[in-house]
């Protein structure tokens, strides 16, 4: 294998090559900005931390979100 020095090495050269392509396109066409857009949070603000056994309890079933295929594997999954 590698020296372990050399994976620095090993993992920048080939990112590289997408850092430059990402560039590359970047400058060729400012307006279709390939760079990750800026993110701005817009959820809730600061927020009283309430206890876990103090919060109201949720009523509504979350198997419709899982698929039949899930909810079969958790059903055959063993407790250990």
């Amino acid at each position: 294998g590698f020296p372990t020095d050399m994976f620095p090495v090993l993992f920048a050269i080939p990112r590289t090559v997408g850092w430059l392509a990402h560039w590359n396109e970047y400058l060729q066409d400012p307006e279709f900005r390939i760079a990750r857009p800026r993110q701005r949070y817009t959820g809730a603000g600061t927020r009283e931390f309430v206890p876990l056994l103090n919060r109201a309890t949720h009523t509504h079933d979350p198997a419709p979100s899982l698929s039949r295929h899930t909810l079969r594997r958790k059903k055959q999954t063993p407790v250990l």
